[in-house]
């Protein structure tokens, strides 16, 4: 948006929030991948059981005066492994480094929890949010196609930083 400026706080989630995480995950990548029904029901049930079970793990928000700009999570695996998770940021607010403060915010958690290994999964195509993993310090590990979510085929990538 030309012009577009907006200040934003990362907070930590509250009630409501992974609904809303879910919905914006949803309607994104249907607008903008082609993303169908099955894809949402991944994005819910992974939500649910975060939500069911938060220990050890975070979900942040990223918040403006006109709403949620995005979010990130760091989903714990087991005492050593967590796997960064619902990495988003609105098509407004892109471009303002909220991602990288996103990231930053998560990998602090995971340092200051012992984490050793943060995992992801992400896929060809999301050019931008690459760039922020491999800034990081990720490295791809793993791709595979997956024809479930959309109605063309993606190439999921798995991406992995030890810290």
């Amino acid at each position: 948006m030309d012009g577009f400026k907006a200040e934003v706080r990362i907070r930590q989630s509250k009630p409501g929030d992974a609904g809303y995480v879910a919905y914006m995950h949803g309607k994104y990548y249907n607008e903008h991948y082609g993303f169908i029904g099955k894809s949402e029901y991944y994005f819910i049930k992974h939500l649910a059981d975060f939500v069911n079970n938060p220990e050890g793990s975070r979900l942040w928000i990223a918040e403006s005066a006109d709403g949620i700009a995005g979010c990130i999570a760091i989903v714990r695996v087991d005492d050593e492994t967590a796997q960064l998770r619902w990495f988003l940021v609105e098509s407004k607010y892109q471009g303002m480094a909220i991602g990288s403060r996103l990231i930053e915010t998560a990998l602090d958690f995971s340092r200051e929890n012992g984490f050793e290994c943060i995992f992801l999964w992400t896929f060809k195509g999301l050019d931008a949010a690459r760039r922020l993993y491999d800034k990081a310090g990720f490295e791809l590990t793993e791709e595979k196609p997956n024809n479930e979510w959309s109605s063309t085929e993606i190439i999921e990538q798995k991406m992995e930083l030890r810290l």
